[in-house]
């Protein structure tokens, strides 16, 4: 985009070892797919047809050799870290959807100070998000990170939870955690432009253009169904720069990144797979009438159906009852968290305007080819009248050999057809952007994608020598189905960590408040005495004494002064 610098276009290598620790090696795996056709996000509104919408599947995984193995001829590689990325694109948008991500916990191996040993799976998952982001961006197109935080023992790794070094977030951190990785892609645009007030805007006039319009603009939305906005917003990071308010709103986009927003309530939720507001989503259409399961799927709307639910008729109360579903009623809290980056408005109208012209172009083009179309078929009905019998055959039946079907079991072949049929696919389209710089290091199709995947998920992460198995497992097969030997980068950290100074803070000199009562103890009973207090024994309460009269003591008199204990508040006797 124009309002990017170009310092930002750097290689996922290079961003990595900006902000990995220093000297500390790191080895990443990476592998993608295509765009393809798959289901729309939002569920078209009657009458209407569902968005075209492609989908790239993104997963990378990162390892590392434990300081004690590296002396070793054939050190063992631990898998630390793995992360799933769906990107959605449509004519008019970009949704960056996170899947899944899980560690193993054997970074611990790596013996790290305590500052840094949570910092790199922070940094790995926020950078390669912060990547994809502007890697995808298109000129006058809205782009949205989206995720939700759902605490759980493992997600990728299995038996991984049996390490005991491995640290499981609680919902409360974890929803935390995503949103402290997601700030600073925030922070790395303008912020969206507020409202000033009326004595501003009076004296910059009408014809004054923002600061915000110029550029990109960036903000972050955070919903925790059942809990209220002052609540919500304490998950949400602070302010890195003191005397800024923070990015963050707790509320949702949905109504600014649907296609259709005066559109019924379930045209407005994403169906993202595997989502607590799909299977949602896919009860309250039940209450659909005549529905059917073909239109649902593609993206549709029953046609005797006004496309509104019985129970929920706005989307608030979807939110409400979201709150009462088990994912979010059985103790524990999940959070939607999305991204929101917006181009300039600019941007956005020129880029209508030329859709507006292209199609209609586009249909000016295709009227006559559809007369053409329309009168062949005429024409074959005319020619085809008279049925032509099929002729009997006679003789001995002729040996036909069955065909073998060569790329089914060899998965060199089989990758090598994925190759050449990916090289056809353009770089950039009008419904997606597909730059060779963002592609993983191996290029499946979906059904090898699958088959990767399956890889990680058979094998077991409960012991450091199972790790160790399942990783070189992991790294063989899946470069066998790319077919590629070595397919993996390592990375090694430029990032100084200041090590903790010893503060030099001058100890306070004690302070004696005057007016305190203290306990005093047997000792002073006689000290008291003689200063003319009335003392109690241990136990009992001090009452109020009489002062009764006294005469005035005489100028010789040695009881011309009253003279209080240690502690106790001098009082004015009364007359």
């Amino acid at each position: 985009m124009a309002d990017m610098p170009s310092r930002d276009r750097k290689s996922l290598s290079d961003l990595f070892a900006e902000q990995l620790p220093k000297d500390v090696p790191f080895t990443f795996y990476h592998y993608s797919t295509p765009p393809s056709k798959s289901p729309a996000l939002f569920s078209a509104p009657p009458h209407a047809k569902s968005e075209r919408t492609y989908c790239e599947s993104h997963f990378l995984s990162a390892t590392i050799v434990p300081k004690d193995a590296a002396s070793s001829q054939l050190p063992e590689e631990l898998i630390v870290l793995a992360i799933e990325v769906l990107i959605y694109t449509t004519k008019h948008l970009t949704t960056i959807f996170v899947s899944k991500a899980d560690s193993t916990g054997y970074l611990s191996e790596l013996q790290l100070p305590r500052s840094q040993s949570g910092s790199p799976l922070k940094t790995i998952c926020g950078t390669f998000v912060s990547w994809l982001a502007k890697e995808r961006q298109r000129a006058g197109k809205k782009l949205v990170i989206s995720l939700f935080a759902r605490a759980q023992d493992q997600y990728l790794f299995p038996a991984s939870i049996d390490n005991k070094k491995k640290h499981v977030l609680d919902d409360r951190g974890l929803v935390k955690w995503w949103c402290k990785v997601l700030d600073p892609i925030i922070w790395q645009y303008q912020a969206e432009e507020d409202r000033k007030p009326f004595q501003e805007r009076l004296t910059e006039g009408n014809g004054s253009v923002s600061t915000a319009s110029s550029g990109t603009t960036a903000k972050g939305y955070l919903v925790i169904p059942g809990y209220e906005t002052y609540d919500t917003l304490r998950y949400a990071p602070p302010s890195p720069v003191p005397n800024t308010p923070r990015r963050w709103a707790a509320a949702h986009p949905l109504l600014q990144i649907a296609p259709h927003p005066a559109a019924p309530p379930r045209c407005l939720v994403p169906h993202f797979p595997d989502d607590p507001k799909a299977r949602f989503l896919d009860e309250l259409d039940e209450e659909l009438p005549d529905r059917g399961e073909g239109v649902i799927v593609d993206g549709g709307t029953p046609s005797r159906s006004s496309g509104m639910w019985k129970s929920v008729k706005t989307l608030d109360q979807f939110w409400e009852f979201m709150a009462f579903r088990q994912e979010c009623s059985s103790g524990r809290i999940v959070g939607f968290i999305w991204v929101v980056l917006t181009p300039p408005k600019d941007a956005i109208a020129e880029e209508d305007g030329d859709t507006a012209s292209q199609l209609s172009q586009a249909s000016q083009q295709s009227a006559p080819n559809s007369q053409e179309s329309l009168s062949t078929p005429r024409r074959k009905k005319s020619t085809n009248k008279r049925r032509i019998k099929p002729e009997k055959k006679t003789g001995p039946i002729p040996l036909i050999l069955p065909r073998i079907k060569s790329g089914s079991s060899n998965p060199s072949t089989s990758s090598a057809t994925s190759l050449a049929s990916t090289s056809k696919i353009p770089e950039t389209s009008l419904y997606f952007t597909w730059p060779a710089s963002s592609r993983g290091t191996i290029c499946f199709s979906e059904k090898n994608y699958n088959r990767a995947h399956e890889v990680l998920i058979h094998s077991s992460f409960a012991t450091r020598a199972a790790t160790a198995r399942s990783t070189q497992q992991f790294k063989k097969e899946v470069g066998v189905l790319g077919g590629i030997t070595q397919w993996g980068w390592t990375v090694v950290g430029q990032k100084e960590v200041a090590a903790p100074v010893a503060s030099t803070v001058e100890r306070a000199t004690p302070i004696t408040v005057m007016g305190v009562r203290k306990k005093r103890k047997d000792g002073d009973v006689s000290t008291a005495n003689k200063s003319g207090a009335n003392t109690l024994d241990a136990g009992l309460v001090r009452k109020k004494a009489k002062i009764e009269p006294t005469p005035v003591p005489s100028a010789g008199s040695t009881y011309g002064a009253q003279v209080l204990g240690a502690g106790l508040v001098r009082k004015k006797p009364k007359p």
